[in-house]
């Protein structure tokens, strides 16, 4: 076997080691997913490409073939040497955070290391400067080299941060000695001719072994990775357990303390309703007989100031009567929690029954009470739905001028019964609700003689409204009247209690 047949087998045969080898990394790097590994393939990318080179420009190709080879080895160069750059800056943990004048140093080197191989290849393909050519192959040489020594450098530096750090520093010696020793061949065969055959198989020989020194390093890198996540996973395992544990104590005792203070609120307002209840009760009965002797003095006087004086005395009696009746219906529902008793009721029976009701205080006034029921059944709690009537009926006798009337209505639509109670009086602010909620008690108003209206009422009705599951509405005008509309669903959409 003669020379040329060596050199050509031997690098046919590191170009093949050099492809199993990125092979084996690129695939690494698709399983694991570790940048490292992507550099080391780019690194061994470059190594192949350029042996590749070699082959071509060492075989029996054409002049152009072997020429665009040739020029092609600069960019081949610094693919590997980009790789290399890439492989340290990662393997050694070198960021702009922990090491940032290092860091910038080698992000100009990326920079440079990119550039070169596009200035060479336009100046080539457009310029054809021979000199900047030539300076552009020194400048890449000269770069490989500063990055074979950076890199050297970088394991010095940072030889005591990390434990295979010091490994990284060892194995890398076959690939520096491997830089510096093509480099040289390259220079010498470049510019003085001479045959650097013997130091490119060496050079081979160097960076075969520093692949596998680098190889069995990434190996026990991933490993010393895995052992650290681990106990990083079994570090934050233990302090979430402890940390569970302690916020579960925490939140027993909170709830232990809910628990209590739950029942002393429960007890206390129970107190609250009753003595509420019995304050209310014991009050309406001294009212009422109170509003039946004014009825009584009023028949006997004749007309004069004290018979008008006994007149509004009287009304402002029989309204605080109708502000306990309310406050003692609201707080018996509150006594012993809320029960529902729905069953249909008969508007037309109700309505007329809240008319008879309010008959004497809409004739005192001269109002008429007119009824329109165009829907008469609706399935509701009676007895709360009597104390929505009084109340919205009341407070519209309250705020109605004299001759003027009121009209209690319910109508159908679709699936909705709508009960309306409206008035042609004073008129009212339409954001009641939010006023009272707000401010946490109602606004006190006068009526059209003087009466007084607590707002009591409305509040309770809102509550016995959305108790039933309807909604109320309000539209109204100053000085044109208020009505109230009453939603609720009808009793094909729920089910009647037994």
């Amino acid at each position: 076997m003669d020379i040329i047949n060596f050199r050509y087998l031997t690098t046919i045969v590191f170009t093949s080691i050099f492809g199993v080898f990125g092979i084996y990394h690129l695939l690494s790097y698709l399983v694991l997913r570790h940048k490292i590994t992507l550099y080391y393939f780019i690194l061994i990318l470059g190594l192949t490409l350029h042996w590749i080179l070699s082959l071509i420009i060492k075989g029996s190709y054409s002049n152009q073939v072997i020429l665009i080879a040739d020029k092609a080895t600069l960019t081949t160069a610094m693919i590997s040497t980009f790789g290399l750059l890439m492989f340290t800056k990662s393997y050694l943990n070198i960021t702009i955070n922990n090491r940032p004048t290092l860091s910038k140093i080698y992000k100009v080197i990326t920079l440079i290391i990119v550039c070169l191989p596009i200035l060479h290849i336009l100046n080539n393909v457009i310029t054809k400067i021979e000199w900047l050519n030539s300076s552009l192959i020194m400048l890449a040489a000269f770069i490989a080299l500063s990055t074979a020594l950076l890199s050297l450098f970088s394991g010095i530096r940072l030889y005591k941060d990390e434990k295979f750090n010091k490994y990284y520093l060892y194995s890398y010696t076959p690939y520096l000695l491997a830089s510096i020793l093509y480099v040289g061949a390259w220079f010498t065969k470049k510019y003085y001719n001479v045959d650097g055959d013997l130091i490119i198989l060496l050079t081979s020989i160097l960076v075969t072994f520093q692949l596998i020194l680098f190889s069995i390093l990434v190996g026990y890198k991933y490993k010393s990775i895995e052992d650290n996540t681990i106990k990083i996973q079994v570090d934050a395992n233990s302090k979430l357990i402890t940390e569970v544990e302690k916020q579960t104590k925490h939140l027993q005792v909170a709830k232990q303390e809910l628990e209590y203070k739950n029942e002393e609120l429960e007890k206390v307002n129970k107190l609250k309703n009753k003595l509420f209840s019995l304050l209310t009760h014991d009050v309406r009965g001294p009212l009422n007989n109170v509003g039946t002797i004014m009825e009584m003095i009023e028949s006997q006087l004749a007309e004069s100031e004290l018979k008008e004086i006994t007149k509004k005395l009287k009304n402002e009696v029989t309204d605080r009567i109708s502000m306990v009746n309310v406050l003692l219906d609201w707080s018996y529902n509150q006594l012993e929690g809320v029960t529902l008793d729905k069953k249909i009721c008969d508007l037309e029976i109700l309505f007329t029954s809240i008319k008879k009701e309010f008959k004497r205080m809409a004739n005192e006034k001269g109002i008429d009470i007119e009824l329109a029921i165009s829907c008469r059944e609706l399935l509701i709690d009676e007895n709360m739905l009597k104390v929505i009537l009084r109340n919205l009926t009341s407070n519209a006798l309250k705020f109605s001028e004299k001759g003027q009337k009121i009209i209690l209505s319910s109508k159908c639509v679709s699936d909705i019964v709508e009960i309306g109670v409206k008035d042609f009086g004073l008129g009212m602010n339409t954001d009641w609700q939010n006023t009272s909620e707000s401010n946490g008690v109602p606004t006190v108003r006068q009526g059209t003689v003087g009466e007084k209206g607590t707002g009591f009422g409305l509040m309770i009705t809102k509550d016995f409204v959305e108790m039933n599951g309807g909604t109320i509405s309000c539209k109204s005008e100053i000085n044109k009247g208020t009505e109230f509309i009453l939603s609720f669903k009808t009793a094909t959409n729920e089910q009647v209690a037994p």
